[in-house]
C-alpha cells in the first residue's frame, strides 16, 4: 500500500505527557516514593537506568512501556520506561493507543531521533508537547507495522550482539596492553633504583592559576585540567614540556580518565593537574607510563571530594633505571601503545559501521523497502 495515504500525526495515536519537576525538597535518594528522571542522563540502548532519584510528591508520571522523549538539548534521543515513575521538564513520556504498535512507534521515532527540525529548519534546543504530538508518521494496519517489527528487532538484535562482541574485544586490548605495561615495570635489574617523584622531578604546583569560566578570555592557548583540556584562553603561564598528572581522586580512583598525560608548548594549568617539569622528554615519557600502568589509591586522601594532593603525589615510589634503559622501555612501550591504539580505532571503526547500518535498515523499514531477505543479505 501507498505509505503516503496512511500518514497520521503522533497525538492521533498516542497520549504525549509533558514532563514537569516537583519541588526539590520533595527529592530523596532513599528509595521514597516514585523514581524520578529529569533527563537523559540514565538512558541506555533501549530501556532506561535505575534511578538515583526520588520523589515523595509527583507531577507527572509514566509508566511502563511508555516511550520517553528528551525534550531539551539533546532533543529527540529515547527509551523505554520500564516502570510507573515521575518526569521532569527534560522527558516527555509518548504512550502509543491500539491504533499503533508501541515497538513500531519507537523504532520510527528512532529513526527521526537526529531529524526533529522547527518550522525554520534548525535543531530544537527544546520542543514542547504540541510540537511533538504534531510530528507526522504513518500508520499502516497493525499486522504491517506487527512484521515490520519483527524485522528490525531480527536485524537490531545481530547488530546489537555484533556491537557486544566487538566493545569485548576492546576491553580486552586494553587488558591485554595493561598487563604487558605491568610485565614491562615488573622486571627490574641491574641499573634499577628506587626514587619518589618529588626527588626525578620538579613540582610547579605553586605556578598553577585557575581562571573561572566568566573571566576566561577566549583564545588559542589550551587551558588542562584533571584529563584534559577544558577551554582555550588567550594567555599562558607555561611554555615548557610538562607532565600533567590529575589531582581528582574519584578519576584516580575510578581510571576513569587519564591519570598523567604529557603536554608541550604554552599552556595554562588550573588547579585540578599537577604540573611535573623533568630533566629530559625520556623521563617525563617514562615516569608518564608507569604512572598510568600502577593505581594510587593508597596516595589520595579525602572522603567527601578525595584527591591527591601534591606531598602525596611527590611521595609516589618510582623504578627510575639509567636513561639508557629508560629509552629502551619508552621504545617498546610506544610500540605497543601504537598497536593497542591500532587495533582499537579499528574495533571503533567497526561500531560506527553497524550503527550507521541500523539508520540504514530503519530508513528502508519505514521506505516499505525492508524484507526478510534483505534483513539477512544485511546482518549476514
Amino acid at each position: 500500500m501507498s505509505w503516503s495515504r496512511c500518514s497520521r500525526r503522533i497525538i492521533d495515536v498516542c497520549e504525549v505527557i509533558a514532563g514537569q519537576s516537583p519541588e526539590g525538597k520533595y527529592y530523596n535518594k532513599d528509595g521514597e516514593g516514585l523514581p524520578f528522571y529529569q533527563g537523559k542522563k540514565e538512558f541506555n540502548d533501549r530501556e532506561i537506568g535505575e534511578p538515583t532519584i526520588w520523589t515523595k510528591k509527583t507531577t507527572k508520571e509514566a509508566f511502563s512501556g511508555d516511550i520517553l522523549m528528551s525534550v531539551r538539548a539533546p532533543v529527540g534521543p529515547i527509551n523505554l520506561s520500564t516502570q510507573h515513575i515521575c518526569i521532569g521538564r527534560g522527558l516527555a513520556a509518548i504512550r502509543a493507543s491500539k491504533k499503533v504498535n508501541r515497538d513500531y512507534l519507537f523504532y520510527y521515532l528512532l529513526k527521526h531521533e537526529s531529524e526533529i527540525v522547527g518550522n525554520t529548519g534548525a535543531v530544537f534546543n527544546s520542543i514542547n508537547k504540541n510540537q511533538i504530538g504534531n510530528i507526522p508518521i504513518p500508520i499502516p494496519p497493525i499486522e504491517e507495522q506487527k512484521q515490520i517489527v519483527a524485522l528490525l528487532d531480527q536485524a537490531f538484535t545481530a547488530i546489537d550482539q555484533a556491537k557486544a562482541n566487538i566493545e569485548k574485544n576492546i576491553v580486552n586490548a586494553k587488558e591485554l596492553f595493561q598487563s604487558k605495561l605491568n610485565a614491562i615495570f615488573s622486571q627490574k635489574g641491574d641499573g634499577w633504583e628506587e626514587k619518589s617523584l618529588g626527588e626525578v622531578c620538579e613540582n610547579l604546583d605553586n605556578k598553577r592559576i585557575p581562571i573561572t569560566k566568566n573571566k576566561r578570555v577566549s583564545g588559542e592557548i589550551p587551558y588542562y585540567g584533571a584529563s584534559g583540556i577544558v577551554d582555550y584562553v588567550a594567555d599562558y603561564i607555561f611554555d615548557e614540556d610538562l607532565l600533567l598528572v590529575s589531582e581528582d581522586g574519584a578519576n584516580l580512583l575510578a581510571r576513569k580518565y587519564p591519570i598523567a598525560f604529557s603536554i608541550s608548548g604554552k599552556n595554562w594549568v588550573n588547579n585540578h593537574a599537577h604540573a611535573l617539569k623533568f630533566q629530559n622528554m625520556t623521563s617525563q615519557i617514562f615516569i608518564e607510563y608507569y604512572l598510568n600502568s600502577i593505581k594510587l589509591d593508597d596516595y589520595i586522601s579525602g572522603m567527601a571530594q578525595p584527591k591527591l594532593n601534591q606531598r602525596m603525589l611527590n611521595s609516589i615510589l618510582v623504578p627510575f633505571p639509567s636513561i639508557e634503559i629508560q629509552e629502551k622501555i619508552v621504545f617498546m612501550v610506544k610500540k605497543l601503545s601504537i598497536h593497542t591504539k591500532s587495533v582499537n580505532n579499528q574495533y571503533q571503526q567497526k561500531i560506527i559501521n553497524l550503527e550507521e547500518l541500523k539508520k540504514s535498515i530503519l530508513q528502508k523499514a519505514f521506505s516499505g523497502a525492508l524484507t526478510q531477505k534483505e534483513v539477512v543479505v544485511l546482518v549476514s
